[in-house]
């Protein structure tokens, strides 16, 4: 396994401590534990670029990685704080990720090339919204009301910005 396709699935993996940090009452430590993996997203592409690693496999891997990543943490935030707004942007954000992870998987099953499933850049802004309110969130604790009313400020924005992008992708895509 080469050194990008590591970082995607460490992703992943890094949903233990996050949580466990978390749960534990440990935000800061579960904030620089969400920070190192959100960071990985940026690292397994930069190097699968730079050492000249990129594969359809290695992009399918980092896709697949995000969404379960960002999934995941919204269904166990769901859980942990009672906010109707976070239930409501949780279901539109995942049944998003769904729909566009199958719909990807439709396109290549009909010969389309892999370049043309790539993330645009409103995908691109819609995760790094999430990024941060998530990263808010887990921190929002120890902090006022505020710090909360932020990350749900942000995590409403990027399950607008996911249906939009959605729409844009069916557009694409489809017509």
């Amino acid at each position: 396994m080469n050194l990008p396709n590591f970082l995607s699935l460490s992703r992943i993996a890094f949903l233990i401590p996050i949580i466990i940090f978390f749960e534990q009452e440990l935000y800061f430590f579960s904030l620089a534990s969400f920070l190192i993996a959100s960071f990985t997203d940026y690292l397994d592409g930069y190097f699968a670029r730079k050492n000249k690693l990129t594969s359809d496999f290695g992009s399918l891997l980092d896709l697949l990685a995000d969404k379960v990543f960002v999934s995941s943490l919204l269904i166990w935030i769901t859980f942990n704080f009672e906010s109707l707004v976070i239930l409501i942007s949780t279901i539109l954000i995942v049944s998003r990720e769904i729909s566009i992870s199958y719909l990807r998987l439709f396109m290549i099953s009909k010969s389309k090339n892999i370049d043309e499933l790539k993330a645009d850049i409103f995908g691109k802004y819609k995760t790094a919204i999430q990024m941060v309110g998530l990263g808010f969130i887990l921190i929002s604790p120890i902090f006022s009301d505020f710090i909360f009313s932020v990350s749900l400020f942000f995590i409403s924005l990027s399950a607008i910005i996911s249906w939009y992008s959605f729409i844009k992708y069916l557009n694409k895509w489809i017509v």
